[in-house]
């Protein structure tokens, strides 16, 4: 009979370290505390080269070229916070230029900050996988005709 109880006892004490050893290593599974913060989930959505623009909207009077054969290039630091952003070929918006950025926001819409870039140094964002819906609103001026206004624009560029 001590056999026996001893026996059972022993498989119990198997089952129960089996069971711990099981559980902890589940835990270890598990995301830690202090992971990426809302910033940089959003920056690691935006982060790579944007282009071909299309759905362009502007105020009326404004021609669609002004956006031109945009290409936005926005890179993250090995943090994945935002670091630098690069604009190409789009003449009125952003020009040919190099400058940072900032997010906030979250993924299903965000606003970017831009630093050392005019006249556009900041802009509403939408983000999938495949495409980035910007959007902002410019005071803007027909240098042939001295026409101004004010108005919104938009753009979508996909992901190169």
């Amino acid at each position: 009979m001590a056999k026996k109880l001893n026996l059972k006892f022993a498989f119990t004490m198997l089952v129960a370290l089996i069971g711990t050893l099981g559980m902890s290593s589940c835990k270890k599974e598990l995301l830690q505390q202090g992971g990426l913060n809302p910033g940089q989930l959003v920056a690691g959505r935006i982060y790579g080269t944007w282009a071909n623009p299309k759905d362009i909207v502007t105020p009326k009077n404004v021609p669609a070229d002004v956006f031109g054969a945009m290409r936005l290039v926005f890179t993250t630091d090995e943090a994945g916070n935002p670091s630098k952003f690069m604009a190409q070929d789009c003449p009125v918006i952003f020009g040919n230029t190099t400058g940072t950025w900032g997010v906030s926001g979250d993924e299903n819409k965000a606003k970017v900050i831009l630093t050392s870039v005019e006249p556009v140094n900041d802009f509403d964002v939408k983000v999938s996988s495949t495409s980035l819906i910007l959007s902002f609103y410019m005071g803007w001026e027909n240098t042939d005709t001295k026409e101004t206004g004010k108005g919104n624009f938009s753009v979508t560029l996909t992901r190169q």
